[in-house]
């Protein structure tokens, strides 16, 4: 067969069907010879090579088409999820310069304030640096707005006459072991506790009257119904118009407490939300407990006297831990106080200890009925548990 003949006998090949599927195996036909059909085999083949080749290509061009979606799917993903975050943020950022801008000068002042109470003297400072020291272990400060003075321990007969015209900001530190009761300029009393900071300013003319706590007090506030009183902490805010509650807000405690005694208060605090804020109404004979690790509040009823008598010289404990009963007394003695065993420190204690008494004098009180041994080793006690002969 010639090369024309060959070639136009493969142009005849590829028209005809019949050939090709003889060739793919099909069952023989009649007229049909073996040079023809080896021709056929060689052009399915060539076409099957080429078809693949085909396939190959347009597989590529789709999976490249298909990378280049999902890429520019993901692409816009992204910039959707990006946005969303960014608005987010955004929102968060003016709430965050809303609420911020929303708190008084005063307080933006008073958390700001570093000053801590420290060991000695209890220390009230006033404008321009001036600093009054306080030898007393349980001082009397009182506000006089009539004629705008300030008088400690009428004992001592020690009077500071207040700038005409002026308000001013005043700090009271309360340094561990002391106490100190203090008369607001609006007849409002406070009592602070040991290792405790109060700001305050020295006549309330805003319309409300604030004040920032360090620590614990218990506070009896005169009520004025067109001035709320607002007591602030670093994780709680507390709203009174006329009441008589204790709050404790030390920064080495896990919570914050406060105790309703008469009254009704309102708490705000940073709850859960991402942004603003929560609030509770707590009635008489309730204790309120938050927690700002975790922005929950709870809420038990008390005998508020087991939370309050210590403004009176003495202190009420039902069933209170012995760790619990040690963290209060070193901190109204400035001592140190160390339980060797765990177990004892859980052990439970109730009665009445009389703060007149030093603090190895209650520890005692409480050996009569705890079983324990009280030493002294340098300049700490140690509680341990006693020994049976």
């Amino acid at each position: 067969m010639t090369n024309n003949t060959y070639n136009k006998r493969a142009e005849d090949i590829l028209t005809d069907d019949r050939l090709l599927n003889q060739a793919d195996g099909l069952r023989p036909m009649p007229g049909i010879d073996e040079a023809e059909l080896s021709l056929a085999k060689n052009i399915q083949q060539a076409l099957k090579r080429q078809k693949k080749e085909l396939d190959e290509t347009e597989q590529e061009m789709l999976q490249t088409r298909l990378n280049t979606s999902i890429h520019q799917f993901n692409r816009k993903q992204r910039i959707i999820q990006l946005a969303s975050v960014a608005a987010v943020l955004l929102m968060v950022f003016f709430a965050v310069t809303l609420l911020d801008t929303s708190r008084s000068q005063f307080l933006r002042f008073a958390s700001n304030f570093s000053v801590e109470p420290q060991l000695g003297q209890t220390r009230l400072i006033l404008e321009e640096g001036n600093d009054l020291e306080i030898s007393a272990t349980e001082a009397s400060i009182q506000y006089s707005p009539a004629d705008n003075s300030i008088q400690v321990n009428s004992i001592e007969q020690q009077t500071t006459t207040l700038i005409e015209g002026e308000k001013n900001l005043h700090t009271l530190l309360v340094p561990f072991g002391k106490r100190t009761k203090i008369t607001l300029s609006d007849g409002s009393i406070v009592w602070v506790n040991s290792g405790s900071k109060l700001i305050y300013p020295s006549r309330f003319d805003d319309d409300k009257r604030e004040v920032y706590l360090e620590g614990a007090a218990i506070f009896d506030i005169t009520h004025r119904a067109d001035q709320p009183f607002y007591v602030y902490t670093d994780d709680l805010d507390v709203r009174v118009l006329g009441t008589m509650f204790a709050v404790s807000a030390y920064p080495d405690d896990e919570n914050v407490n406060t105790v309703l005694e008469r009254g009704k208060v309102e708490l705000k605090y940073k709850g859960t939300r991402l942004i603003g804020y929560e609030k509770d109404i707590i009635t008489p004979g309730t204790k309120a407990t938050y927690l700002p690790e975790a922005g929950t509040m709870t809420q038990t009823q008390v005998n508020t006297r087991n939370y309050t008598s210590w403004k009176d010289g003495y202190v009420f404990l039902e069933k209170k831990t012995l760790g619990y009963i040690v963290k209060k007394i070193a901190r109204y003695y400035n001592v140190t106080i160390h339980v060797e065993d765990e177990q004892l420190a859980s052990e439970t204690f109730s009665g009445m200890l009389d703060l007149r008494n030093n603090a190895s004098q209650i520890l005692e009180i409480i050996s009569e009925v705890i079983n324990i041994d009280i030493e002294k080793d340098h300049d700490q006690i140690v509680i341990k548990r006693k020994q049976k002969w």
